[in-house]
């Protein structure tokens, strides 16, 4: 066995016993370098591990997406949808032309599709043309009243006044005051007037007949919507809230 050559381990030499050439290499007895642990887990770091602060963010996110569901959705809703079904097409005799000389508003009674849509409106008959105006505050709803002094329409609840015609003059109104359309008939049911053709009113007779029609609803520019809820504007901005209008 060869007995090495003669030097220390520590001045280079082989030990006795071991052999320099690969063949021979015995298994190394010197010292070793101390073994390192692996540094410990952040439990913070963790994807399973919950902490307070995370669980009261992850409950802050949910009631937020729960409450922002709450409010867009009925919005939303609001918006795309048709507000009103359409009411039937029907005529309600309104009575004899007698009823509504010229050059006066006159306010009748007009009975809906149901109990609940009976409505006031007031027919203006002057100038050679016929407009039925309802009653009903384009704010909120509440019934304004007519003025014969000054010719003009007020809201009780909210201050809203309108004109002769029934367009907005002050107040939070949004839009016109709605309409009835309207037709004159004889006895014998022909059109002697329609609203889209009065020129029919000069030739009226005292025992013609007054029909109004459905509602319908106006812009600031007196043009013609479906009828439209309460507080639903058909000009400015915040039209774009009712995109099917």
């Amino acid at each position: 066995m060869p007995e090495g050559d003669g030097r220390k381990p520590e001045d280079g030499g082989v030990p006795p016993g071991d052999d320099a050439s690969p063949e021979g290499a015995a298994r190394y007895q010197g010292p070793r370098a101390t073994e390192v642990e692996a540094p410990a887990k952040d439990p913070e770091k963790d994807p399973s591990y919950i902490t307070r602060t995370r669980f009261m963010t992850g409950v802050a996110i949910a009631a937020g997406g729960v409450m922002t569901a709450a409010i867009l959705v009925p919005v939303v809703g609001f918006a795309v949808a048709d507000n009103f079904d359409s009411e039937p097409a029907r005529w309600v005799d309104a009575g004899p032309m007698s009823d509504f000389p010229e050059g006066e508003t006159s306010s009748i009674a007009i009975s809906g599709p149901d109990p609940e849509a009976d409505r006031r409106a007031f027919v203006r008959f002057r100038d050679g043309e016929i407009v039925c105006i309802w009653n009903r505050c384009t704010h909120l709803g509440c019934p304004v009243s007519y003025s014969p002094g000054g010719d003009v329409f007020a809201c009780p609840c909210h201050g809203g006044a309108y004109n002769s015609v029934g367009q907005v003059t002050a107040g939070p109104p949004v839009r016109p005051l709605d309409r009835f359309d309207w037709k004159v008939v004889t006895a014998d049911g022909e059109d002697v007037a329609t609203r889209l053709d009065p020129s029919g009113l000069r030739d009226v007779s005292p025992d013609d007949r007054l029909l109004i029609g459905v509602p319908y609803s106006l812009n600031d520019s007196l043009e013609i919507f479906k009828l439209k809820a309460p507080g639903e504007p058909l000009d400015g901005v915040l039209k774009n809230l009712y995109p099917l209008g």
